[in-house]
Protein backbone atom coordinates (compact mmCIF):
# COMPACT_ATOMS: atom_id res chain seq x y z
CA UNK A 1 0.00 0.00 0.00
CA UNK A 2 1.43 3.15 -0.98
CA UNK A 3 2.38 6.10 1.80
CA UNK A 4 0.76 9.49 1.48
CA UNK A 5 2.61 11.58 3.69
CA UNK A 6 1.04 13.84 6.78
CA UNK A 7 1.85 17.67 6.86
CA UNK A 8 1.96 17.85 10.93
CA UNK A 9 1.96 21.73 9.92
CA UNK A 10 -1.28 21.30 8.58
CA UNK A 11 -3.91 23.05 10.96
CA UNK A 12 -6.19 19.63 9.51
CA UNK A 13 -5.83 17.40 12.54
CA UNK A 14 -4.21 14.10 11.97
CA UNK A 15 -6.92 12.09 11.96
CA UNK A 16 -8.75 13.69 9.25
CA UNK A 17 -5.13 13.64 7.30
CA UNK A 18 -4.78 9.85 7.68
CA UNK A 19 -8.56 9.24 7.08
CA UNK A 20 -8.37 10.87 3.55
CA UNK A 21 -5.06 9.09 2.58
CA UNK A 22 -6.77 5.52 3.39
CA UNK A 23 -10.10 6.91 1.16
CA UNK A 24 -7.90 7.66 -1.75
CA UNK A 25 -6.50 3.97 -1.33
CA UNK A 26 -10.20 2.85 -1.39
CA UNK A 27 -10.97 5.18 -4.29
CA UNK A 28 -7.81 4.44 -6.25
CA UNK A 29 -8.29 0.19 -5.58
CA UNK A 30 -5.48 0.01 -4.15
CA UNK A 31 -7.67 -1.60 -1.34
CA UNK A 32 -10.41 -2.91 -2.71
CA UNK A 33 -13.71 -4.36 -1.22
CA UNK A 34 -13.30 -7.14 1.16
CA UNK A 35 -9.78 -6.12 1.98
CA UNK A 36 -8.81 -6.15 5.67
CA UNK A 37 -6.81 -2.66 6.67
CA UNK A 38 -3.86 -3.23 7.80
CA UNK A 39 -3.65 -3.19 11.62
CA UNK A 40 -3.45 -0.07 14.17
CA UNK A 41 -0.08 -0.96 14.96
CA UNK A 42 1.07 -1.13 11.10
CA UNK A 43 -0.62 2.18 10.55
CA UNK A 44 0.78 3.65 13.59
CA UNK A 45 3.81 2.77 12.55
CA UNK A 46 3.40 3.62 8.80
CA UNK A 47 2.88 6.90 9.42
CA UNK A 48 4.18 7.51 12.75
CA UNK A 49 0.56 8.83 14.97
CA UNK A 50 -0.80 7.37 17.88
CA UNK A 51 -3.64 4.54 18.21
CA UNK A 52 -6.17 7.76 19.17
CA UNK A 53 -5.34 9.16 15.48
CA UNK A 54 -5.67 5.62 14.00
CA UNK A 55 -8.76 5.03 15.59
CA UNK A 56 -10.20 8.42 14.92
CA UNK A 57 -9.14 8.12 10.96
CA UNK A 58 -11.16 4.81 10.59
CA UNK A 59 -14.34 5.94 12.55
CA UNK A 60 -14.72 8.38 10.28
CA UNK A 61 -14.69 5.87 7.02
CA UNK A 62 -17.06 4.00 9.01
CA UNK A 63 -19.45 7.01 9.34
CA UNK A 64 -19.15 7.75 5.54
CA UNK A 65 -19.80 3.56 5.11
CA UNK A 66 -16.70 2.89 3.22
CA UNK A 67 -15.81 0.36 6.14
CA UNK A 68 -16.87 -1.99 8.87
CA UNK A 69 -15.73 -3.94 11.16
CA UNK A 70 -16.58 -6.99 11.90
CA UNK A 71 -15.90 -8.46 15.42
CA UNK A 72 -12.91 -9.92 16.29
CA UNK A 73 -11.52 -9.65 12.74
CA UNK A 74 -10.76 -6.32 11.96
CA UNK A 75 -11.68 -3.41 9.84
CA UNK A 76 -12.70 -3.94 5.88
CA UNK A 77 -12.92 -2.03 2.70
CA UNK A 78 -17.03 -2.29 2.33
CA UNK A 79 -18.03 -2.82 -1.25
CA UNK A 80 -20.57 -0.20 -1.90
CA UNK A 81 -22.87 -2.11 -4.46
CA UNK A 82 -22.71 -5.70 -2.59
CA UNK A 83 -25.97 -7.14 -1.09
CA UNK A 84 -28.09 -3.54 -2.10
CA UNK A 85 -31.75 -3.89 -3.07
CA UNK A 86 -34.11 -1.84 -4.87
CA UNK A 87 -36.88 -1.33 -2.63
CA UNK A 88 -40.09 0.24 -4.11
CA UNK A 89 -40.94 2.98 -1.39
CA UNK A 90 -44.29 1.95 -2.41
CA UNK A 91 -44.49 -0.92 -0.71
CA UNK A 92 -42.45 -0.50 2.34
CA UNK A 93 -44.54 -1.51 5.39
CA UNK A 94 -47.62 -1.86 3.24
CA UNK A 95 -47.38 -5.86 3.88
CA UNK A 96 -46.86 -7.86 7.16
CA UNK A 97 -42.76 -8.97 7.77
CA UNK A 98 -42.21 -12.36 6.97
CA UNK A 99 -39.84 -14.98 8.45
CA UNK A 100 -39.22 -16.40 5.36
CA UNK A 101 -38.93 -19.98 4.12
CA UNK A 102 -38.81 -21.98 6.76
CA UNK A 103 -38.65 -20.03 9.70
CA UNK A 104 -34.97 -18.87 8.38
CA UNK A 105 -33.55 -15.96 7.02
CA UNK A 106 -32.81 -15.91 3.09
CA UNK A 107 -29.44 -17.33 2.51
CA UNK A 108 -27.62 -13.85 2.02
CA UNK A 109 -28.10 -12.60 5.71
CA UNK A 110 -26.71 -16.13 6.84
CA UNK A 111 -23.09 -15.78 8.66
CA UNK A 112 -21.97 -12.67 10.42
CA UNK A 113 -24.48 -10.26 8.69
CA UNK A 114 -27.67 -13.02 9.63
CA UNK A 115 -30.35 -10.59 10.47
CA UNK A 116 -31.33 -11.39 13.95
CA UNK A 117 -34.73 -12.24 13.08
CA UNK A 118 -34.93 -14.35 17.08
CA UNK A 119 -35.11 -10.79 18.58
CA UNK A 120 -37.92 -10.06 18.33
CA UNK A 121 -40.13 -12.35 16.18
CA UNK A 122 -43.38 -11.90 14.62
CA UNK A 123 -45.56 -8.67 15.49
CA UNK A 124 -47.35 -7.29 18.74
CA UNK A 125 -50.25 -5.16 19.18
CA UNK A 126 -50.20 -2.79 21.86
CA UNK A 127 -51.78 0.91 23.08
CA UNK A 128 -48.87 3.03 23.52
CA UNK A 129 -48.03 6.92 23.99
CA UNK A 130 -46.80 8.31 20.41
CA UNK A 131 -43.42 10.13 20.24
CA UNK A 132 -43.48 13.85 19.17
CA UNK A 133 -42.70 13.29 16.08
CA UNK A 134 -45.76 10.85 15.41
CA UNK A 135 -47.57 12.87 17.01
CA UNK A 136 -47.04 15.47 14.23
CA UNK A 137 -46.97 13.26 11.60
CA UNK A 138 -50.52 11.34 13.10
CA UNK A 139 -51.61 15.25 13.70
CA UNK A 140 -52.62 14.41 17.58
CA UNK A 141 -50.90 15.66 20.66
CA UNK A 142 -47.52 14.53 21.72
CA UNK A 143 -48.21 11.85 24.28
CA UNK A 144 -51.28 10.62 23.10
CA UNK A 145 -52.06 6.48 23.88
CA UNK A 146 -53.13 4.84 20.38
CA UNK A 147 -53.14 1.35 19.25
CA UNK A 148 -49.88 0.36 17.64
CA UNK A 149 -48.78 -2.92 16.30
CA UNK A 150 -45.28 -3.54 15.33
CA UNK A 151 -43.99 -6.25 12.85
CA UNK A 152 -40.28 -7.83 12.76
CA UNK A 153 -38.76 -9.81 9.89
CA UNK A 154 -38.66 -9.97 6.15
CA UNK A 155 -40.55 -7.65 3.78
CA UNK A 156 -41.44 -8.63 0.52
CA UNK A 157 -37.83 -7.39 -1.47
CA UNK A 158 -36.09 -9.94 1.29
CA UNK A 159 -34.80 -7.31 2.82
CA UNK A 160 -35.00 -7.31 7.00
CA UNK A 161 -37.56 -5.08 8.29
CA UNK A 162 -38.95 -3.73 11.50
CA UNK A 163 -42.28 -2.00 10.63
CA UNK A 164 -44.64 -0.34 12.91
CA UNK A 165 -48.19 1.11 12.49
CA UNK A 166 -49.70 3.59 14.57
CA UNK A 167 -53.46 4.22 13.86
CA UNK A 168 -55.11 7.44 14.43
CA UNK A 169 -58.28 7.11 17.40
CA UNK A 170 -60.77 8.62 14.74
CA UNK A 171 -59.79 5.92 12.28
CA UNK A 172 -60.00 3.34 14.81
CA UNK A 173 -63.68 4.45 16.02
CA UNK A 174 -64.49 4.33 12.11
CA UNK A 175 -63.56 1.42 11.24
CA UNK A 176 -64.33 -0.55 14.50
CA UNK A 177 -60.78 -2.05 14.98
CA UNK A 178 -60.62 -4.32 17.69
CA UNK A 179 -57.47 -5.39 19.48
CA UNK A 180 -58.23 -9.00 19.18
CA UNK A 181 -59.02 -8.58 15.45
CA UNK A 182 -55.03 -8.60 14.83
CA UNK A 183 -53.71 -11.48 15.79
CA UNK A 184 -52.96 -12.94 12.48
CA UNK A 185 -53.64 -9.74 10.70
CA UNK A 186 -51.67 -6.83 9.72
CA UNK A 187 -53.10 -3.32 10.64
CA UNK A 188 -53.49 -2.25 7.31
CA UNK A 189 -54.65 -5.32 5.92
CA UNK A 190 -57.58 -4.77 8.22
CA UNK A 191 -58.44 -1.27 7.39
CA UNK A 192 -58.69 -1.79 3.62
CA UNK A 193 -61.10 -4.44 4.58
CA UNK A 194 -62.69 -1.59 6.54
CA UNK A 195 -62.79 0.60 3.83
CA UNK A 196 -60.21 2.95 4.98
CA UNK A 197 -57.29 2.43 2.44
CA UNK A 198 -55.70 6.04 3.12
CA UNK A 199 -54.28 5.88 -0.52
CA UNK A 200 -53.61 9.69 0.04
CA UNK A 201 -50.96 11.24 2.08
CA UNK A 202 -46.76 11.19 1.68
CA UNK A 203 -43.90 9.50 2.35
CA UNK A 204 -41.03 11.13 4.81
CA UNK A 205 -37.63 9.61 4.47
CA UNK A 206 -34.79 10.05 7.64
CA UNK A 207 -31.48 8.59 7.70
CA UNK A 208 -29.87 8.09 11.52
CA UNK A 209 -27.52 5.83 13.70
CA UNK A 210 -29.51 2.88 14.90
CA UNK A 211 -30.35 2.34 18.35
CA UNK A 212 -27.86 -0.44 20.27
CA UNK A 213 -31.15 -2.75 19.98
CA UNK A 214 -32.03 -1.78 16.42
CA UNK A 215 -28.12 -2.43 15.30
CA UNK A 216 -28.54 -6.14 16.74
CA UNK A 217 -31.72 -6.68 15.12
CA UNK A 218 -30.31 -5.87 11.67
CA UNK A 219 -26.83 -6.63 12.22
CA UNK A 220 -25.70 -3.49 11.20
CA UNK A 221 -22.01 -2.81 11.23
CA UNK A 222 -20.31 -0.14 12.80
CA UNK A 223 -21.16 3.09 11.34
CA UNK A 224 -23.99 1.98 9.18
CA UNK A 225 -27.00 4.04 9.22
CA UNK A 226 -30.70 3.18 9.38
CA UNK A 227 -33.44 4.28 6.78
CA UNK A 228 -36.39 5.15 8.53
CA UNK A 229 -39.45 5.57 6.24
CA UNK A 230 -42.89 6.87 7.76
CA UNK A 231 -46.01 6.57 5.84
CA UNK A 232 -48.63 9.11 6.10
CA UNK A 233 -52.35 7.01 4.74
CA UNK A 234 -54.63 10.07 4.78
CA UNK A 235 -58.31 9.60 3.26
CA UNK A 236 -59.01 12.97 1.84
CA UNK A 237 -57.83 15.47 4.76
CA UNK A 238 -58.16 12.80 7.68
CA UNK A 239 -54.79 11.04 8.58
CA UNK A 240 -55.83 7.39 9.00
CA UNK A 241 -52.13 6.00 10.51
CA UNK A 242 -48.53 6.39 10.10
CA UNK A 243 -47.03 3.40 9.25
CA UNK A 244 -43.15 3.38 10.32
CA UNK A 245 -40.48 1.73 9.01
CA UNK A 246 -37.02 0.78 9.27
CA UNK A 247 -34.07 -0.68 6.90
CA UNK A 248 -30.45 -1.56 7.15
CA UNK A 249 -28.94 1.40 5.01
CA UNK A 250 -26.37 -0.43 3.54
CA UNK A 251 -28.32 -2.99 2.15
CA UNK A 252 -30.98 -0.75 0.64
CA UNK A 253 -31.85 1.76 -1.81
CA UNK A 254 -35.42 3.06 -1.50
CA UNK A 255 -36.76 3.90 -4.80
CA UNK A 256 -39.94 5.98 -5.14
CA UNK A 257 -41.78 5.13 -8.90
CA UNK A 258 -42.82 8.57 -10.73
CA UNK A 259 -46.29 9.01 -11.24
CA UNK A 260 -46.37 10.47 -14.62
CA UNK A 261 -49.63 12.96 -15.21
CA UNK A 262 -50.15 15.00 -18.59
CA UNK A 263 -47.13 16.43 -20.26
Amino acid sequence: MAKYSLDRDSSEPLYQQLAAALRREIEEGRLPPGVAFPSERKLMARYQVTRTTVRSALGVLKQEGMVVAEHGAGSFVRDPKAERRRVDARAVGSSRPRLGPADEPPAEYSGERAFKIQALVGDMTRRIPVTPWVAELLQVAPGTVVLAQEGTGIDATGAPILARVWLHPEAEAKAEVREEELVGLWLPDLLRLRGLPGEEGEDVVEASMPSPNLKELLALPDGVPVLQLYRVMREQEQVVAVIESHLPGDMTTLVFPRVREGF
